[in-house]
């Protein structure tokens, strides 16, 4: 039995809309990629401040490196925390996210894009207290820097 022009489309239509389902319900007959593929970084280098975003990110990996277990996001909010903190803003040096996703690529984390970075940054900027039930955060960072943020909003008005 031959199918007409309309039918086959038809019929390519569902198998293509049945891999894309069974890739996202996890079905063990589909093969998928072990690990995500890592973004590119950011093209851009600031000669005068990437020395300072270098050194910003590696101290504050060590007040709070990521952890394998973790999820993408509690990762980042984990390191943009330490960062504020060794920092005292979230006025990061230029040049900031680059070292951020070089140590996650290097230590084998999930790592965002640079476009996820920075909209983390001014989430976490912006709210902090929406990241205190992320699993592996530092509350006592997201906490102070909820203060600091009440403090900066009645100092401004």
């Amino acid at each position: 039995m031959s199918v007409g022009p309309l039918a086959g489309l038809l019929i390519q239509t569902i198998a293509a809309k049945y891999l894309r389902m069974s890739a996202t319900l996890g079905d063990p007959n589909l093969e998928m990629p072990e690990t995500r593929p890592q973004p590119k970084l950011p093209l851009h280098r600031y000669a005068k401040t990437q020395y300072a975003a270098e050194l910003l990110v590696a101290e504050a990996l060590e007040e709070h490196p990521p952890k394998p277990n973790l999820s993408m996001r509690s990762n980042t909010v984990r390191l943009l925390a330490s960062m504020w903190y060794v920092h005292g803003s979230m006025a990061f040096p230029r040049g900031w996210v680059s070292p951020a996703m070089q140590a996650f690529i290097d230590r084998g984390i999930d790592c965002p894009n640079a476009r996820c970075w920075r909209s983390y940054r001014s989430d976490v900027k912006d709210n902090p207290g929406q990241f205190l039930t992320t699993p592996g955060v530092p509350v006592d960072l997201i906490r102070q820097m909820e203060l600091d943020l009440l403090a900066d909003d009645s100092a401004s008005n």
